[in-house]
């Protein structure tokens, strides 16, 4: 047997609706049994319905509140403006074709190996990738300038 009762009525009206072989009884115990059923069911579709609403609120609230948060990690994580070359040190303009890797080992000293003095030129330059472009200025450390070729 299937009961139906429209939203927001506080009460089964005396004419119910049935569906079945049985009509429901109209007297007072099958009615407040049936009201009471129905009642705590509306008070729960009530609060299911209030905490999704609460759902699509905080979901969106909270996403943005940790994008805000990365974004601001992110931010104070940029390296500091890059500074000038010292007296010991020197600067190279990168010219059209050359890498950061021809670049140190043109640079480096003799005993040294190609890759510690890349990876030299990157920290002393802010570097996060090898990428470098034409016209580019990189400061050489200290380490890769006092060098003889």
């Amino acid at each position: 047997m299937v009961q139906v009762q429209l939203i927001g009525s506080d009460s089964l009206k005396s004419n119910d609706y049935t569906y079945g072989n049985r009509k429901t009884g109209t007297g007072r115990a099958s009615g407040s049994a049936a009201r009471s059923k129905s009642t705590s069911l509306s008070s729960v579709i009530q609060s299911l319905v209030t905490i999704k609403g609460l759902r699509l609120i905080l979901i969106p609230i909270v996403a943005l509140l940790i994008y805000a948060g990365l974004s601001m990690m992110s931010a104070s994580a940029e390296p500091e403006s890059i500074r000038p070359a010292t007296a010991a040190e020197a600067t190279v303009t990168v010219d059209s074709g050359d890498t950061l890797w021809s670049i140190a080992e043109d640079a480096k000293p003799s005993g040294m190996k190609t890759v510690a003095a890349v990876h030299l030129i990157m920290k002393r330059n802010g570097l996060t990738s090898s990428s470098i472009s034409s016209g580019q200025r990189l400061v050489l450390p200290a380490k890769l300038s006092d060098s003889s070729h």
